[in-house]
């Protein structure tokens, strides 16, 4: 912690978020020299990325990462996707093995082509092709522009050559032999490679600038040792090209975590705040905000929600950690993008609902994104399409659980509150497929059931953020507080079923916010958020000192 927490006092980090005295280009160098330093604070090996090692599992749940979230973002993708995807065959491959020690020394920048313009999700029938040269080399071409690659940070910046695990259907005397990897150079931190060409995106709305393009290739040659895999694979389609994007559920699992320290840094900025914020009671007392149930509902409910999801990503673990990703049965790879999505699924519905609320709290203050809160909703935002839209990875998994295609791990105290809800969701849903003759393909499953795809998944999601809570010994307080609010969530079920009335949740979830709120101060410190918070409305100083370089028109009597 201390490298890191020095490293967010650091000039590079400290220096204002909204400096508009800078250009787009400046600011988007800052952004990449932020990643670089991030990511070169852990230290990671090429063999902890490959084994999705303790170590680089648990980056992104480090509070540095909330400082800039388009830096996190950049720095995740070049380790974790580009990095990673090449990790699996460097062992055999000494030009490999380099590039991967380049790219974690960040003496290059790496990124990652996968989704293209006409395709987005239905990334199965993209478009751009890979055709092996009668010399063994390879041509990487863009057909038309529904092929272009399309987010991926492609423009020169920062001086450091770019290049590019692009995902390509590789075609070998015209057979179409599935989709592979190949590294692409892409430019030398100045000017595009012949052949490889960008239009820039816009930045996305209130967050850091990130470089986003949309990338085509015009008949680009790169030479054989470009080609990540193994060309007489037997495997087939749909397995082969879960085998070639298998870094995308780690992705899935590893972007989404970022949202956990995001939730705490705000519920810490809340927190804090809320503790100088004064009003006049009733009684003409002047008391802090944080004396009122509302203020502190939201605060509570973020610390044991974060507290639980962090058990949740360190549970699932041992499922993501492989020395030889080539051996793995199509289950395993089924079972890990499974997993993937329900903890991307109830992480980013946790911080989504939470973040709006802890937001509210600030008033017009938590408006401005010095404050932090708004620009870190805006960050994640884009995390919920990142690695695939929520909605539409949940409409996959909740298909094929239902259709018993394969099975995720069962619940561990099958007798809790959580665990019956969500055998009751998914029993209920089975059956009504069962009476629709299990065509998943009808107009009456997607009416019906297509709908109640992310209410499935929520609920696997809380139970299992529960258990891993139980198993990881969180604070009691916190783990009956996570139960308590998740019952809320679908409390007309439990009424229902008959396991509670709606009196009986009300008073459970307050006496779990009260035994939560005794102990405020110390779940606080506990986050380790205090280094990475530079919000000026946390103390009477910070904010003084804010409002003093303001732009001043006129004369200030005060």
């Amino acid at each position: 912690m201390a490298l890191q927490s020095t490293l967010a006092r650091s000039p590079l980090f400290t220096r204002a978020v909204n400096d508009f005295t800078l250009t787009k280009d400046q600011r988007q160098e800052i952004t990449h020299d932020r990643a670089k330093a991030i990511a070169k604070s852990f230290e990671l090996s090429i063999d902890d990325v490959l084994t999705c090692s303790e170590n680089f599992w648990n980056s992104t749940l480090h509070p540095i990462n909330t400082v800039d979230g388009a830096a996190a973002a950049l720095w995740t993708i070049h380790v974790n996707l580009a990095c990673g995807t090449i990790t699996q065959y460097a062992a055999s491959r000494p030009e490999l093995q380099d590039l991967c020690r380049q790219i974690l020394a960040f003496e290059v920048s790496a990124h990652y082509m996968l989704t293209e313009v006409g395709h987005g999700l239905d990334s199965q029938n993209i478009e751009t092709t890979a055709i092996l040269l009668a010399d063994g080399s390879f041509e990487i071409d863009t057909p038309n522009p529904r092929a272009a690659k399309y987010m991926p940070a492609s423009i020169p910046a920062g001086g450091s050559p770019r290049v590019a695990v692009v995902m390509a259907r590789l075609l070998v005397k015209g057979k179409n032999c599935g989709i592979r990897p190949f590294v692409v150079p892409l430019n030398d931190g100045k000017s595009m490679y012949a052949g490889v060409s960008c239009r820039v995106l816009p930045d996305r709305s209130g967050t850091r600038p990130v470089g986003h393009a949309i990338t085509t290739f015009d008949h680009v040659k790169i030479p054989a040792t470009s080609f990540v895999g193994d060309m007489d694979s037997t495997l087939s389609p749909r397995i082969q090209f879960l085998a070639s994007i298998w870094r995308l559920g780690i992705g899935s699992a590893t972007m989404a975590a970022l949202a956990i320290p995001a939730l705490r840094v705000a519920t810490y900025i809340v927190a804090t705040y809320a503790k100088r914020r004064t009003v006049m009671d009733s009684l003409g007392r002047v008391v802090p905000i944080l004396s009122f149930r509302t203020t502190q509902v939201p605060i509570l409910r973020a610390l044991a929600q974060s507290a639980a999801l962090e058990a949740m990503y360190k549970g699932i673990r041992p499922y993501f950690s492989s020395v030889d990703n080539s051996t793995l049965s199509p289950r395993v790879l089924e079972i890990r993008n499974g997993l993937a999505t329900v903890f991307k699924t109830i992480t980013l519905r946790h911080y989504r609902d939470s973040s709006i609320s802890l937001t509210d709290r600030l008033g017009a203050q938590g408006l401005f994104i010095e404050n932090q809160t708004v620009a870190l909703e805006m960050e994640i935002r884009g995390m919920t399409i990142a690695e695939g839209d929520v909605t539409v990875i949940c409409i996959r998994l909740a298909s094929e659980l239902l259709l018993g295609r394969y099975t995720l791990p069962a619940p561990q105290y099958p007798d809790s509150l959580l665990a019956r809800h969500e055998q009751a969701v998914f029993a209920e849903m089975q059956d009504r497929l069962k009476r629709m003759n299990n065509q998943h393909r009808s107009e009456d499953f997607n009416r019906l059931l297509l709908p109640r795809s992310v209410a499935l998944v929520v609920a696997i999601g809380q139970r299992m953020a529960y258990e891993a809570a139980v198993d990881a010994r969180v604070d009691p307080a916190l783990v009956t507080l996570y139960q308590a609010c998740a019952v809320t969530e679908d409390l007309a079920w439990y009424v229902e079923a008959g396991l509670l009335s709606r009196a009986d949740a009300i008073a459970a979830e307050d006496a779990a916010l009260t035994d939560a709120f005794a102990k405020l101060d110390e779940l606080l410190a506990q986050t380790d958020c205090a280094a990475y918070v530079h919000a000026p409305i946390i103390s009477e100083l910070s904010w003084d000192s804010y409002v003093g370089n303001l732009r001043l028109l006129g004369r200030a009597r005060l």
